[in-house]
């Protein structure tokens, strides 16, 4: 079952998402936005200026999400870009899920695949949490003993971690 926006509400309001803006609840999700925080693999660091980056055509950026997100032990998450974006040919399909538990800023796999460049900008707002409620909590949450977690608590863009 998927939460409404008086979930949401409630969740945001009782410290599960910070910053949390009211404004961004939508009857079934959360838009999360983007930090100003970019990895790409191809390029200079200084390449990219905080608040805006160029994703040039075919190119993946790592970036991650201004907020910080709890999930509750009880409920996952399907991230999902904003339909905008994907109509502007920026695509989000290499990962999108977060598991019950999971505690962090949330890094985003973007890439452009249009045919020209497309500027990011932090603050924007990039994808949206649909969140689920789960029939029962599971015996072991993500981060916690023996849920093998690499990311609980990340902040800001994070590469792989094996």
């Amino acid at each position: 079952m998927i939460k409404p926006d008086q979930w949401i509400h409630a969740w945001g309001e009782e410290g599960g998402v910070d910053p949390f803006e009211p404004q961004q609840v939508n009857a079934a999700s959360y838009d999360v936005r983007l930090s100003d925080q970019w990895i790409c693999p191809t390029r200079d660091p200084e390449e990219f200026s905080a608040p805006t980056a160029k994703l040039f055509p075919g190119e993946v950026i790592l970036a991650s999400t201004l907020e910080y997100v709890k999930i509750p032990r009880d409920v996952a998450c399907d991230l999902k870009l904003k339909s905008t974006l994907g109509r502007l040919w920026i695509n989000h399909s290499l990962a999108g899920w977060c598991d019950p538990g999971f505690e962090g800023q949330i890094t985003l796999e973007l890439q452009n695949l249009g045919p020209t460049p497309f500027v990011l900008d932090a603050g924007r707002r990039i994808a949206q949490l649909i969140f689920i409620a789960m029939e029962s909590p599971p015996t072991v949450a993500y981060g916690e003993p023996g849920s093998g977690s690499h990311y609980q608590g990340q902040t800001g863009t994070t590469r792989a971690r094996s």
